[in-house]
């Protein structure tokens, strides 16, 4: 039997105690969509109890790729492994979402799902004095996300770390394709950013879901990067990181994204970052760490189930209403934009940092 045919058949005879920790089965309200349910759908599709419908293949779309209901399993069954292996079944029987399609359409045409090439728009921000030469072995990768959005958190962070940029046509790491289910393409892409890649020896980025797809999905398309990857927070809080100026600052509250916290257990790093540069620890979310709260931002939701990933978003935003905080930090472009669109003041690390932070850096090219 495979992994995601074990992993459904496990699901399917649980008294469904993961329920609670489902963002999706939060906001819909539905046992269709609680991870038993979308398992057992999946496992009576595979033992033919079920047609495969876009209706019934629909459920493996949603779903966050938050991995919360696995930490609260006992047996920590792999749910959204096994979800993204029938949203590729579902992809290649034309059986996705509606939106789906479209939006794969839209991402090849220019390798990003911003609908424009985003290299220029780094080339006309930064001189070239700023992109990684010949002779570069670490380089700041920002990802398609940082760059349509936020295009200001890729400048501090260049500032902060003194590193040159991924100078590549391709700045997205594909993760919206292998969200989607669209393997074929998501795997062609792997392979074309695997060749750029391996011209570095260390990669940093901001961007948690690009860290997991090139580290570890690329592997799994089997297009391994030999370059060692970094989260900001980590490269930050390695030997020989720069120093930070302590300031007075006021409440804020840390967000865990998904994946950076279950996905990579990066938990305590951004927190000590927020520490020493405000002389005290940020305000826990009553749901953190192990326990987070997804923005709502993952596994395409936002482009599959628009409404149930804001009712998502929204939940997470009056979790941050109740810990009383005036500002939200978090580590992932993606988080930022979903707490963004609902009004709440949220911030990257890396802004927070730097705007806490003046003086005393030193450079870590000498490192």
């Amino acid at each position: 039997m495979k992994e995601h045919e074990q992993a459904t058949a496990l699901c399917s005879f649980c008294p469904k105690l993961c329920r609670y920790s489902c963002p999706v089965a939060d906001a819909d309200r539905n046992e269709a969509v609680t991870p038993w349910g979308k398992m057992t759908a999946m496992k009576r599709v595979e033992d033919k109890e079920l047609p495969m419908t876009p209706e019934t293949m629909g459920l493996a779309y949603k779903c966050l790729n938050c991995r919360a209901s696995e930490f609260a399993c006992e047996h920590a069954n792999p749910v959204s492994p096994a979800l993204d292996a029938y949203r590729v079944r579902a992809f290649k029987a034309d059986m996705a979402p509606a939106a789906v399609a479209p939006f794969c359409e839209k991402f090849r045409r220019h390798n990003n799902p911003y609908g424009r090439d985003l290299l220029p728009v780094l080339q006309r921000r930064f001189p070239p004095a700023q992109f990684a030469g010949a002779d570069a072995h670490t380089v700041y990768f920002p990802g398609c996300v940082e760059i349509a959005t936020d295009i200001a958190t890729t400048e501090k962070t260049l500032r902060l770390l003194d590193l040159p940029l991924y100078p590549e046509p391709i700045q997205c790491c594909g993760y919206p394709l292998f969200a989607a289910g669209d393997w074929q393409d998501f795997s062609e892409l792997a392979e074309v950013n695997r060749h750029a890649l391996n011209r570095y020896d260390r990669i940093v980025t901001g961007a948690p879901q690009c860290l997991y797809t090139m580290e570890t999905l690329y592997r799994s398309a089997g297009h391994r990067v030999r370059a060692r990857f970094q989260h900001v927070s980590e490269y930050l809080t390695s030997p020989g990181a720069p120093s930070l100026t302590r300031r007075g600052l006021g409440e804020v509250a840390y967000h865990d994204p998904c994946y950076l916290g279950r996905y990579r257990k990066t938990y305590e790093e951004p927190r000590r970052l927020i520490e020493r540069v405000s002389g005290k620890p940020p305000i826990e979310f009553l749901l953190n760490r192990e326990e987070g709260y997804c923005c709502g931002g993952g596994g395409l939701l936002p482009v599959s189930y628009p409404e149930t990933a804001d009712a998502i978003t929204k939940t997470r935003v009056a979790q941050f209403r109740e810990t009383g905080a005036e500002l939200l930090v978090t580590s992932c472009p993606t988080c930022v934009e979903r707490f963004r669109k609902f009004g709440v003041e949220a911030k990257s690390l890396v802004d927070y940092l730097v705007d806490a932070d003046e003086t005393k850096r030193k450079s870590l090219r000498r490192r």
